[in-house]
């Protein structure tokens, strides 16, 4: 929704998602139509170096690693950076939706309106005597998040070419997802998690418009400071061994893992219920501005996405929690890779995390005209 584009014809590009704990990037190029995955990567941020130049420096070692050769990229603003609401709006014309939406927008957000950059969706309406009333999206962040990620970016001897929110780049990854596999069109909303390690972006999609997003406070960091407490650990420790290759989450909640050579099982239910609870309601919430029973209003089986995704059981975890789960998207499914980068081999483990970056990479080629040319 937000753009500040300053090309609508480049062609190589970087999608670069700079997150709590990592960065990560993907390269895509262009020949003709055809969107090609030249490289991917991601860097972990020293967990005493969680600051600016930390981050900086880490960006810095991705293009190392990953092999980069273009230096233009996409960025986008986290979920807490950035105000979403859904309000019933009246206006009598499109010119008074565009003041009274603005206006709203820049009222509710929890940071001054004269930082405010806002923007809102349409999502429908309904006629009434002069006057309408349309269900929209609003969607506002303050100008010093945007400085700021512009900054950093800068700062690691990069060219922001656009600065996204992270709902519409994972929307946008998505919904390709859809085109590259097949070419048909569903009505029915589809429901995606992205799971990251503060927060879960819950996103709603129906055909190639994002209807609705929230961030929730609970993510990886959660099951994470379980097993630092159960274990009497440190929470660097205790993040090693929810990665390492043995660990894995129960349909109960209990997470199986190994330390000190023995087999441990550490109570995560409460994690794994807050994140269960606040999905249901989320999508509780999307059912609701639709008639019960209505087609527009019933989600199917709900994807799941991000680093917390990676978690082994959290899928079958979340099933047993009452929710339908189609599985772990893999954004890079269906692309070619060049034969000249350094390709996705060695991410193919963790794809799932690169949900974000692929969308943000997609950016221009997905965009119309008119979308490229607003301003952040």
């Amino acid at each position: 929704m937000f753009g500040g584009y300053k090309s609508q014809s480049y062609t190589d590009r970087v999608g670069l998602d700079i997150g709590t704990h990592s960065v990560t990037g993907v390269e895509i190029i262009q020949r003709g139509s055809e969107i090609i995955i030249h490289s991917a990567g991601s860097v972990v941020i020293p967990s005493d170096r969680q600051n600016n130049a930390g981050v900086v420096q880490a960006i810095k070692g991705l293009w190392s690693m990953a092999g980069f050769r273009s230096r233009s990229v996409i960025v986008a603003l986290p979920s807490s950076a950035v105000y979403t609401k859904w309000l019933n709006l009246e206006s009598a014309d499109d010119e008074e939706l565009d003041t009274t939406a603005r206006a709203t927008a820049a009222r509710g957000a929890p940071f001054p309106a004269t930082e405010a950059i806002v923007d809102y969706r349409v999502l429908s309406s309904r006629g009434g005597e002069g006057r309408s009333v349309h269900l929209v999206m609003l969607v506002a962040a303050a100008s010093s998040s945007v400085e700021n990620m512009l900054n950093t970016v800068e700062a690691a001897g990069l060219d922001a070419l656009a600065v996204d929110i992270e709902s519409s780049a994972a929307t946008r990854s998505l919904v390709m997802q859809d085109h590259v596999r097949s070419g048909l069109w569903s009505g029915q909303p589809r429901a995606q998690c992205q799971i990251g390690a503060n927060s879960t972006l819950i996103t709603v999609t129906r055909g190639e418009t994002l209807e609705f997003a929230r961030a929730v406070p609970v993510g990886g960091n959660d099951f994470t400071t379980c097993i630092a407490d159960a274990l009497h650990i440190s929470r660097a420790e205790a993040e090693r061994i929810k990665l390492a290759p043995g660990c894995r989450l129960m349909p109960d909640g209990s997470l199986v893992a190994s330390h000190n050579g023995e087999q441990v099982r550490v109570p995560c239910d409460t994690a794994a219920g807050r994140l269960a609870r606040e999905m249901h309601r989320s999508l509780k919430f999307f059912r609701s501005q639709y008639a019960e029973g209505s087609y527009l209003g019933m989600t199917g089986a709900a994807t799941l996405s991000g680093g917390g995704s990676l978690l082994r059981g959290m899928d079958a975890c979340l099933a047993e929690q009452g929710l339908e789960i189609a599985g772990v998207v893999n954004p890079f499914a269906g692309y070619s890779v060049a034969a000249e980068g350094k390709g996705i081999s060695d991410v193919v483990d963790t794809a799932s995390q690169y949900t974000t970056a692929v969308g943000l990479a997609l950016a221009d080629h997905w965009s119309e005209p008119a979308e490229q040319q607003a301003a952040a």
